[in-house]
């Protein structure tokens, strides 16, 4: 039987295989900090398992981030660039995907219906990937005025490549699942009524797996895909991140967001 372990997160834990529902029909299953930190905090205690990562219902995987609980006002610009970093908004949904890259589980998104924003990030974050015919990914930080964090950038470009990286990230568009199966971001594509026992036949291939093969060779693959930048671009892109936040156009436009999104839906 699921367990509530955070506002909008259930867990599941049997026989090594843990399920973690994004479950909060009420916002589209947008995610808050309170359930990031969850998963933040519970990566480094895994041991070998494997996590399957699913939104509750066919309709939505994710809607984003919920911005009824984002944090006050940014730190300025004119403040230490690293100190604000750490204090912007998404400090949180940084902190679980850095664990969840970092944790010694093989992790699943199974991703029934839409992902966006925050729920892109989390599902390019798992190791593996399953959409339904009817999913489709957006990212509107362009619409706004964010700057996506550099490791989030990389592990997004690694499954979307390029073109699709630049689509989502720079003009917002919407990529549906088939085209992501295409260029080689999704292991699979499946009617909605199949994802469960396409899931569970990937689980089955995982709990088969030679550990030590299963953990050495997702350590590199991981690192493959976590670009790694120098230092002075990684500090400029911080610095941009910080001014982005703390711009009149980011501030303006999720007031405008938040004034024409219904309460029901908050992560769009």
């Amino acid at each position: 039987m699921a367990e509530i372990v955070a506002d909008g997160l259930t867990a599941h834990h049997e026989d090594g295989v843990i399920t973690w529902t994004l479950d909060a029909p009420s916002r589209r299953n947008a995610v808050n900090p309170e359930a990031l930190a969850y998963i933040a905090a519970q990566c480094p205690k895994l041991t070998n398992e494997v996590v399957v990562l699913r939104g509750a219902g066919d309709e939505a995987f994710c809607a984003g981030f919920d911005l009824r609980a984002l944090g006050g006002p940014t730190p300025p610009a004119t403040v230490d660039s690293a100190a604000a970093h750490a204090s912007l908004p998404d400090a949180v949904l940084f902190a679980a995907t850095r664990a969840m890259r970092q944790s010694e589980a093989t992790l699943v998104a199974a991703i029934g219906g839409y992902a966006i924003g925050a729920g892109v990030e989390l599902a390019c974050a798992c190791d593996l990937r399953i959409a339904t015919h009817s999913t489709w990914f957006k990212i509107p930080a362009a619409r706004l005025g964010v700057v996506y964090h550099a490791a989030g950038l990389a592990t997004i470009r690694d499954v979307f490549g390029g073109a699709g990286a630049a689509q989502l990230l720079m003009l917002g568009r919407r990529i549906e699942a088939a085209a992501v199966l295409r260029t080689g971001g999704l292991i699979d594509v499946v009617a909605e009524e199949d994802l469960d026992s396409a899931v569970a036949a990937v689980i089955k291939d995982l709990r088969a797996a030679a550990p030590l093969s299963l953990s050495g060779n997702r350590r590199l693959l991981r690192a493959l895909g976590d670009k790694t930048l120098d230092d002075k671009t990684l500090a400029e892109h911080s610095a941009a991140r910080v001014a982005a936040y703390a711009s009149e156009d980011h501030r303006e436009a999720r007031t405008a967001v938040a004034e024409r999104r219904s309460p029901r839906f908050t992560g769009r």
